[in-house]
């Protein structure tokens, strides 16, 4: 079912979200309603959903990996790359927001399954980006947070008189 996306000021958005502990029905409908939602996202489409986006505090997310989603339950990034990469990064709770944020490159994260499997993997560029954003939704970090403590700007998508999109900044949030 495509649930419902909060959004800023919502203050749930900043609410920790509890470790997974049973592996039924319920976290099978969470992980479908995710990638649901996550899917109807087209303008832009989506990369990545976390349960508290959905109203739901458990430390799950979906995210696009090599054009599948896939799901990540309890996950827990265990080693960062000393090598950053700036990018602009966008979220379905900040509507109509962009900024650049800096993160580092690769991570080694430790996740379950949707059968409570563990596994450890390590992941870079765009995939690790997802992640790192995603892992922040679980403890309730906005990729605005990290926009403003690294002194970043924020931008908004507007029309030029020729109606070409274009990002202009935006006043702070």
């Amino acid at each position: 079912m495509i649930r419902d996306i909060l959004t800023i000021p919502n203050g749930k958005l900043r609410q920790q979200s509890e470790e997974v502990k049973t592996f039924d029905k319920n976290l099978e409908s969470l992980i479908s309603d995710l990638s649901q939602t996550l899917e109807s996202q087209t303008d832009p489409p989506g990369l990545g959903l976390s349960a508290p986006q959905i109203n739901v505090f458990k430390r799950v997310f979906v995210a696009k990996i090599k054009n599948r989603i896939k799901a990540f339950i309890n996950p827990k990034i265990s080693k960062f790359s000393k090598k950053e990469i700036a990018y602009l990064e966008g979220c379905f709770s900040v509507p109509d927001l962009y900024g650049h944020v800096t993160r580092p490159a690769e991570i080694k994260l430790g996740s379950q399954d949707r059968h409570g499997k563990k596994s450890k993997k390590s992941y870079k560029g765009l995939p690790a980006r997802i992640i790192q954003h995603e892992v922040d939704h679980l403890d309730g970090i906005l990729f605005i947070d990290h926009v403003h403590a690294q002194n970043g700007k924020i931008f908004k998508v507007e029309k030029d008189k020729k109606g070409k999109e274009e990002l202009v900044e935006a006043a702070y949030v």
